[in-house]
């Protein structure tokens, strides 16, 4: 077999490992912000419950605050009503009073709503407590898998362009600088395999005279329309070509 032929195979096998190896390299960082991004979020659904709470708490003091006002106001008109000299200043004095007194009920009730939203608020900061430590040990250990994964595709991508650079020592330059061309036009596939008289890639047909000599994998033969140097897959002799 011709060992340019059988070297550029190999090349062709290593470049598609490393385009592969780089896309997932490269997506690393992006899939590592999402994580970061995803524990903010249960953070962020935490501290939202949280100052719910306590805005809820702050508006109750509030409104308590309000209803001991308005009972000191109360406490005036009944003094007030001990020293008036007239049944219309008396009466006046106790519509304030049972108007005073409705304001209180009406606060009152938004006390008993406040304090019934306070439960379900409770109940929220709890569950975002549990989502947030459910996503930490979640998170923990899918960024543990992919900073893993990442090292052995490095690891892998490092080995794999270092053979890649020990055969292409052996390779003419020039035939090289042909498969990375058309390797750079075509898809990332510079090399691919022919059968019955057709361009495995391109799927155009071949001429019958070519086709027979690509078969015997010993010359550097491309493809006549998209210029893919060809071999044929079933007269391969040596694991090498094909791993």
């Amino acid at each position: 077999m011709n060992s340019d032929l059988k070297h550029l195979i190999r090349i062709q096998a290593i470049d598609l490992s490393i385009q592969e190896l780089r896309a997932r390299v490269d997506k690393f960082p992006g899939v590592s912000k999402a994580l970061d991004l995803e524990l903010k979020a249960a953070h962020a659904g935490l501290e939202s419950a949280k100052e719910k709470n306590k805005n809820n708490q702050g508006n109750r003091r509030k409104l308590e605050t309000e209803i001991i006002s308005i009972e000191g106001k109360i406490s005036k008109y009944r003094d007030q009503m001990m020293s008036v000299k007239t049944n219309e200043e008396y009466k006046a004095l106790q519509h304030e009073i049972e108007h005073a007194q409705t304001g209180i009920r009406k606060i009152e009730d938004d006390i008993l709503n406040l304090m019934m939203e306070a439960e379900t608020g409770q109940a929220d900061v709890k569950a975002a407590e549990t989502l947030l430590k459910e996503d930490q040990v979640k998170v923990t250990a899918q960024r543990k898998q992919l900073e893993e994964e990442n090292k052995r595709d490095l690891s892998a991508l490092e080995s794999y362009i270092k053979e890649r650079k020990d055969i292409a020592a052996s390779i003419s330059p020039d035939l090289l600088f042909q498969y990375d061309r058309v390797r750079n036009h075509r898809g990332g596939i510079g090399v691919g395999p022919a059968s019955n008289e057709v361009c495995g890639t391109c799927t155009v047909r071949l001429r019958p005279q070519v086709f027979q000599e690509i078969r015997k994998n010993t010359q550097i033969i491309a493809c006549e329309a998209c210029q893919r140097i060809l071999y044929d897959p079933e007269n391969l002799d040596h694991p090498f070509e094909v791993a």
